[in-house]
């Protein structure tokens, strides 16, 4: 009877044993299944930022390129002319190179929206500006004559300053100056008379009450010098 009642209470204790056994195991495969998802929950974290921080950059550089981009298509020649001679203004600049810019710049952009079409800053190529130079040759100036070589060289300079400034203020990709040939100024010829208008001319310079030589040969280096001068 004792022999069973050992038995039946080391049957008991073994089963009890396994069973804390198992439940150890049990909380340990629990902790192990716990640290294993909270490591892949991390990892799954940190590739997630990660793609944000490799994806975030590139489209913050295409919103600003974007933004560029619909800056430049959207300005008109209006507005930059203007916003170009109120930088002027706000750099106290003379009124007299305002108004040479603003006469020089006003002749560029009606020749560009009324002969070629643009009103656009963007739009405006090498022939553009080309086409241009060639207007003002062949176009009387505001007095109806033909404008000069220098007046055209001038105004000329006048909008090369400007479309430089479009390049600074980031409003043109490219500058349409660059590939054009600018205009020169040639050197101005001498005018000569000949012998016999120079002969008038010391007849109708000569005084009533001079004669002689010395009188001739002192309205001939008067007659001289005058010419001289006006060439």
């Amino acid at each position: 009877m004792n022999e069973s009642k050992k038995s039946s209470a080391s049957q008991e204790f073994g089963k009890a044993t396994l069973r804390r056994r198992k439940h150890v195991a049990g909380n340990r495969a629990v902790a192990q299944r716990d640290k294993l998802d909270a490591q892949a929950q991390a990892r799954a974290q940190q590739a997630t930022e990660k793609a944000a921080t490799a994806t975030g950059k590139p489209r913050r550089g295409q919103e600003q390129q974007r933004l560029q981009a619909s800056r430049r298509a959207g300005t008109t020649l209006a507005r930059a002319v203007e916003d170009y001679l109120q930088d002027h203004a706000g750099g106290n600049h003379s009124d007299k190179t305002l108004e040479w810019h603003r006469t020089a710049l006003g002749l560029l952009r009606t020749y560009l929206e009324k002969v070629r079409g643009i009103t656009l800053v963007g739009e405006v190529d090498a022939p553009d500006i080309s086409g241009w130079f060639a207007e003002m040759r062949t176009s009387p100036g505001s007095r109806g004559k033909p404008r000069s070589e220098r007046t055209i060289q001038t105004y000329a300079r006048s909008a090369r300053a400007f479309f430089h400034w479009l390049m600074r203020r980031e409003i043109i990709g490219s500058n349409p100056f660059d590939r054009v040939v600018f205009p020169k100024v040639g050197k101005p010829l001498i005018q000569t008379i000949d012998a016999e208008e120079f002969e008038r001319l010391l007849l109708a310079c000569t005084p009533t009450n001079e004669a002689g030589p010395i009188a001739s040969a002192r309205l001939r280096v008067g007659v001289s010098c005058a010419l001289s001068r006006r060439g």
